[in-house]
Order: C-alpha cells, then structure tokens, then sequence
C-alpha cells in the first residue's frame, strides 16, 4: 500500500503518479510494467517512487484500490434501490452507471483487460476481491426478494449472484476487445439479457 509520505504529497502530484501508473499498468501487466516508465511519465526521481511504495506490487494494488473507489462513487445513487426495488431493478441502475463511468475513462477499461488477461499474483488476488464483494451484496439482494416474493423461490440464488458478477466483470471486458462500445449498445445488451433472466427462454 502507499507509504504515509505518499499520502503527505500535494494532491496534484499523488495524481500525477496515480496516471502515470495507469497508463503503464493498462498496456502491460504488473510482471512486465517497468518502474522506470512511470517515474518518466510522472517526473519525479525513480529513487522517489521506493519511498511511495514499497514494492511495484503495492503501486499496483494502490491504483486498483483507487480507481474502484472512484467507481463505487460513481455508482452510489444506484443503492438507493437496493432492498427497495427489486433486485434486476437495481441490477440494471447499478451497472448502467458502472458502464457509464468506465465509458468516461476507457483508461479504466484497458487497465481491466490487461488484468483479465494476465489473471495470476497479485492481479488475482485483486479480480477474486472485487467479484467476491460483488457476489456477496447481490446474494444478499436476491435472497432478501425471495423472501419479499419477488423471485421464484426454486431459483439458484448463488448461480443468479455468480451470473451477474460475470455480467458486471467479464462481459463488459470481453465485448470491449472486439469492438468499441457506446453507453446505447450497453444498455440494449443488458436489457436484452436482463429480459432472457426475468423471462426464462423455454415454453414449458
């Protein structure tokens, strides 16, 4: 993690090191990424960067932690339906607004898919974290409309969760690989998918 004399820089110059380290983080993966990129980029002393982080692990795990908590920001207003609305209610607003804010900074995307791609160490530990945080509020979330009687009550609780964690991690990455995505395309995907789940896809 960041050492206290990080945390004492002006803020300008925090920021500065933080995008520097993304845009070396989002082409290569924490293995392959050179220090010695990051401290060009950011204009300080490489010898600097050693008193701002112990390891290029702990730089690493600093950007991810503060880009997810600028997206957790992001996506605030969405709780304002959960437990409230159904769940696929607040399913949709929540990862609307996700893809909205990752939309605004494809620097967050290119990060995403350089750690998907390369998902071992200390990128590992970080993806399992994330999905296990997002798994945990959707679980609950379904479990409690079950009891609402919102949800069927024979339907796999966990497999609903674990589907729609891959939805907010995987899909979006995967689909931004092939092709640019618009916030319109975003959201026909999801409605469509979110109709296929409310739904079902057999007669019977």
């Amino acid at each position: 993690m960041a050492t206290q004399t990080f945390h004492n820089l002006p803020a300008a110059k925090r920021e500065r090191v933080l995008n520097a380290a993304i845009e070396e983080f989002s082409q290569r993966n924490v293995e392959e990424a050179k220090i010695s990129n990051i401290v060009r980029q950011a204009g300080i002393p490489r010898g600097s960067i050693y008193q701002y982080f112990a390891t290029k692990d702990d730089l690493y795990v600093y950007v991810f932690e503060t880009l997810r908590e600028r997206r957790q920001e992001s996506v605030k207003p969405a709780f304002e339906h959960y437990k409230s609305s159904p769940f696929l209610t607040f399913f949709e607003d929540f990862y609307t607004r996700d893809a909205e804010f990752l939309l605004r900074h494809p620097k967050h995307i290119e990060l995403g898919k350089v750690m998907y791609s390369h998902a071992r160490g200390v990128s590992w530990g970080l993806i399992q974290n994330i999905q296990t945080r997002y798994r945990d509020s959707f679980l609950i979330a379904i479990e409690y409309d079950k009891e609402q009687g919102r949800v069927r009550p024979d339907v796999d609780s966990p497999v609903l969760a674990d589907l729609c964690v891959h939805f907010m991690t995987d899909v979006f990455i995967f689909q931004n690989i092939n092709q640019r995505l618009s916030l319109n395309g975003v959201r026909k995907h999801l409605k469509g998918t979110l109709d296929i789940i409310r739904r079902g896809i057999t007669l019977a």
